[in-house]
């Protein structure tokens, strides 16, 4: 259990985090799922696995049918994190191996590779004397943690730097199906200014292999905060804009590239209204796009998916609350909702027909954050920080199916 603080809460508005923050998003689905995922198969306590105040960052599911969750400490000093293993079994879900994690000094993501190596990015303090440190930026490195099979601890290898801008500061991705390569969107922080670039990068090296401007126009700028693969070997983003110069609207578009992260067609727009921000989306295997979007402004927008196929909005469904991040099972995509303070569910949208069919409680109050669908697609995993009273949080592990 652990004090409630800002940079909990803003999991619930910081988009690009997960693996799909965030990457949750699985290509296409996974077959086996033939309804909505909603049924409490069991609850487990995160708090008590981990020494120190770490809070959940992300998770994703491992080739074996179980879980693994990436925690991380404080932003501001406890630079730290760790590797959860969670373990379906007739009881619902456990606790099974906790490895140290790198030092993290900002929230992350996580992903696992077909033969079981676990791949986390997150930012860590520069060394010093490294190139970027002190330069007036966020004084941060983007970084590789790789946690082979067996090992004791991972691997942890910076994102290489660029020749003009250095290393980057922050990123989100997505992992190949190979798990040698994490499709990236990196960020540097330029004189107060975001720069955004879409990335491939080596897993084993850290090194850059292929780079590309967003290609995004805005009259101010655009990141990139979520990606996804498409069957074709390309990637799905979706995109923070701005709509002014001054940065003080955002809009959220999707934009799609090729395999030689090369625009595909012209960003789409998501919602009509001038004011709209976007979380998390997902590619079905027909190459349609599912994304989760609030449209209006925080306090009294409305939370959306929206399809798009063939260039264009193609269906909307209006969700119970903020979709902060998705996964796709089946004909159902299942979303995690809630604003701060309050309920926090899953709800699951039928796709076919956009209507939110079924939902579950997942706690009375607290702040959503990721979830991840299990490798046969019959379960998933969602996280969420539940309130215990005005100033604490409890981090916890629902298994639905």
């Amino acid at each position: 259990m652990r004090s409630s603080r800002l940079g909990v809460a803003a999991l619930l508005f910081v988009t690009g985090c997960s693996s799909t923050v965030a990457g949750a998003a699985t290509p296409g689905g996974t077959p086996g799922a033939t309804g909505p995922l909603t049924e409490v198969l069991g609850t487990t306590g995160l708090d008590a696995a981990v020494e120190g105040d770490l809070r959940v960052s992300d998770v994703a599911a491992t080739p074996d049918g179980g879980f693994v969750v990436l925690m991380t400490g404080d932003l501001g000093g406890n630079h730290r994190s760790a590797l959860v293993e969670l373990v379906p079994g007739d009881g619902g879900l456990t606790v099974g191996t906790v490895t140290e994690g790198a030092p993290f000094a900002d929230l992350g993501e996580v992903h696992v590779a077909p033969d079981g190596t676990v791949v986390a990015l997150a930012p860590v303090l520069p060394e010093p004397g490294d190139p970027g440190s002190g330069d007036g930026g966020r004084e941060q490195d983007l970084a590789l943690a790789v946690l082979a099979p067996g090992a004791g601890g991972p691997d942890v290898r910076r994102v290489a730097a660029d020749a003009e801008l250095g290393t980057p500061d922050l990123g989100t991705g997505v992992l190949s199906p190979d798990g040698a390569t994490l499709y990236a969107s990196l960020r540097w922080t330029v004189d107060g200014g975001t720069v955004n670039r879409l990335a491939a990068v080596d897993v084993a090296t850290g090194e850059v292999t292929t780079s590309a401007p967003l290609g995004v126009e805005t009259p101010g700028q655009a990141v990139a905060t979520d990606l996804a693969l498409r069957p074709d070997g390309g990637l799905a983003t979706l995109v923070r804009t701005d709509r002014d110069a001054e940065g003080d609207v955002d809009g959220a578009v999707l934009a799609q590239y090729d395999a030689d992260l090369q625009p595909l067609g012209e960003p789409v727009e998501l919602v009509d209204e001038e004011e709209s921000t976007g979380y998390a989306l997902a590619v079905l295997a027909d190459g349609g796009v599912v994304a989760s979007v609030l449209a209006g402004d925080l306090d009294t927008g409305e939370g959306r998916l929206v399809t798009v196929r063939d260039g264009a909005v193609s269906a909307t469904a209006v969700l119970p609350g903020i979709g902060t991040d998705l996964t796709v099972a089946g004909g159902h995509a299942h979303l995690v909702h809630g604003r701060s303070g309050e309920a926090v569910g899953l709800a699951a949208v039928r796709l076919d027909t956009s209507e939110v069919v079924a939902g579950v409680e997942l706690c009375p109050a607290g702040v959503p954050a990721p979830l991840a669908l299990a490798a046969d697609g019959r379960t998933v995993a969602a996280t969420v920080a539940c309130e215990q009273d005005e100033s604490l949080l409890r981090d916890v592990a629902v298994l639905l199916g």
